[in-house]
């Protein structure tokens, strides 16, 4: 989702099908996972405002077809950067997705913008123009006209609007696990990436520094891009815990919500949210819409292999087969009503990480207004789940999925902000519930005193706390990168060491030190338990352990797997039990 430039340089556009589906065609996903402690209320205001009857929308719906029942959907997503007088109206993305049920995958088509194209009524031009010149309604008609497609809804984005979310809450706190840079110098024209300068290390980043690390492409694969994306909303959805002042929350639902439009009502957004979080990912068609050499300015369409790549969108053949439901699984299904319920979650069993284990497992499963609480005031056997009148079906819903577990009506003195409150009791595994980790790689440990032994004591030097620093280490990792700074927080700055590493295929992985030991990203472990005498704190993510955390007197210390969670677990856990102080070492 590349900002299009004044100066009129053409600019590659990614194929980000994930952060698409989940950030662009539906970004009200956003919303919800910042609304956080808000509630469920807010967010669906929030779709209201999305959805609202504009005359744009007005206008567009006469252009849009009839969506058929039970029937693929065609969304239209334009992305644009319009400057904020209006003056100038640019769609800087425009891409087709088809959200096939029946099917169970996602179609994704990226028009290129200097595509030329016959705009209706207007003539040949770049496919971009169709935006510039008759708005919304224009870009449909052009964009059936060149696919033969039908369009069921549309979804434009104004991309300040996430930079905007992101500096309304003062920022967000995101673990970088490399230096992303890129200024674009000695490039050939055509060639230009998005300009970036963001050094290694876990900080609070402003609306625009993160916008661009989300949309950065320079040397990622998509699927690289997809974890890092996924990995930023993990970090958001931890520091909604920290915001805590309900106050922030409608300027971030606002930035939002005035940035997005579509004719897309409220029950079809949650509904299309549903069916995209539950799509496998090797299930999901993206292709580019084929063109010949670039006629200068302008790029023609390879009549001849757009058929194919049409065909394949409307029905994409997978090595992956369309998963059955399995019985056990579909007599625990949550409704869709139940899934936009706000539900409070707390630690009934005294055992740390458990009512984060549950809420995940209730996230995972589509609930989207998840709150984890405190501590209940008794100690429960088993999972209580306790409703509001008129909640009794969803109550048994998610009694179902957190089986064995009682229901009954919300006492008096009990108390809720949501629709349904549980209540984890010690029947819960914690363990059971986190994602189950990635098969152990094959890593050889050694001891290993000699690999960066200078850049750790170079560290140590400049650090106001004595670090601690691997004494086993596997034979094919190496070290890339130390850096020490201090960490901007609310209460004065923090003393933190980074270090980024390397895996044996290159991946980078990381070590972070810092005195921020309150640092939002620690906020509710998956489990917590002793291994040979340290205590270390689990937080599990995209099916593997994604950090590994535990405290040394006033330092918090924790090991970040790879983008793509190459490490074991094991892996993980026998590099952090030999971490030794570097004097002692």
């Amino acid at each position: 989702m590349t900002i299009l430039r004044s100066s009129g340089r053409h600019y590659r556009k990614p194929a980000l099908w994930k952060r698409i589906v989940k950030w662009t065609l539906l970004s009200v996903l956003g919303i919800a996972l910042i609304a956080g402690a808000a509630g469920f209320f807010l967010v669906y205001h929030t779709l209201g405002k999305i959805g609202e009857d504009t005359e744009l929308i007005f206008e567009a719906r006469q252009e849009l077809d009839i969506p058929p029942p039970d029937q693929p959907v065609n969304v239209l997503v334009l992305g644009t950067d319009e400057d904020p007088d209006g003056d100038s109206k640019r769609s800087d993305t425009m891409m087709l997705v088809r959200l096939n049920p029946e099917g169970q995958c996602v179609s994704l088509l990226s028009i290129p913008r200097d595509l030329l194209v016959d705009i209706p009524e207007v003539g040949e031009d770049k496919i971009n123009a169709a935006y510039a010149i008759g708005d919304v309604p224009l870009a449909i008609d052009t964009v059936r006209e060149l696919t033969g497609q039908p369009i069921h809804h549309f979804v434009m984005i104004n991309y300040t609007g996430f930079a905007d979310a992101v500096d309304s809450v003062g920022g967000v706190y995101v673990d970088i696990d490399q230096r992303y840079f890129n200024d674009n110098t000695d490039v050939y024209y055509g060639e230009e990436y998005e300009p970036i300068d963001i050094q290694p290390g876990y900080q609070r980043l402003g609306g625009q520094d993160a916008l661009d690390f989300v949309r950065y492409r320079h040397t990622d694969s998509d699927f690289v891009r997809i974890r890092r994306q996924h990995n930023f909303i993990n970090d958001v959805k931890a520091q909604t815990v920290k915001w805590g002042n309900v106050t922030n929350i409608p300027s971030v639902a606002d930035a939002f919500a005035s940035n997005t439009t579509s004719d897309i009502g409220r029950a079809d957004i949650l509904s299309y949210t549903k069916f995209v979080l539950g799509v496998d990912r090797n299930r999901v068609y993206q292709a580019t819409v084929p063109v010949l050499e670039s006629n200068g300015a302008y790029l023609t369409v390879d009549d001849e292999q757009f058929e194919e790549i049409l065909a394949q969108f409307e029905n994409p053949v997978f090595e992956t087969p369309a998963p059955p439901v399995p019985e056990a699984e579909a007599a625990r299904t949550i409704s869709d009503s139940t899934r936009g319920l706000t539900i409070e979650v707390l630690n009934g069993n005294g055992s740390d990480g458990s009512a984060g284990a549950a809420a995940e497992l209730l996230s995972g499963n589509g609930c989207v207004n998840v709150v984890v609480g405190g501590n209940a005031n008794n100690t429960y056997e088993e999972n209580q789940i306790y409703f509001r009148d008129g909640h009794r079906k969803a109550a048994d819903e998610i009694a179902a999925l957190l089986a064995p577990a009682r229901v009954q009506a919300l006492p008096p003195e009990l108390d809720t902000n949501g629709q349904l409150l549980v209540v984890v009791g010690s029947s819960f595994d914690a363990e059971a519930a986190a994602p189950e980790a990635p098969a152990p790689a094959a890593v050889n440990f050694a001891d290993d005193l000699e690999t960066g032994s200078m850049s750790w004591s170079a560290a140590a030097l400049e650090l106001p706390f004595r670090p601690l620093r691997p004494t086993r280490f596997p034979v094919e990792f190496d070290y890339e990168d130390f850096r020490t700074y201090e960490i901007d927080t609310d209460d004065g700055p923090r003393a933190a060491l980074k270090v980024v590493g390397t895996d044996q295929l290159g991946n980078y992985w990381g070590i972070m030190e810092t005195t921020f030991t309150d640092a939002p990203l620690l906020e509710n472990p998956s489990a917590e338990r002793e291994v040979e005498g340290r205590t270390f704190r689990f937080y599990y993510a995209e099916g593997g352990l994604r950090y590994l955390a535990w405290q040394e007197g006033d330092v918090v210390i924790w090991v970040s797997n790879t983008l793509q969670n190459n490490l074991s677990e094991e892996t993980m856990i026998e590099l952090a039990l030999s971490f030794k102080q570097v004097d002692e070492s």
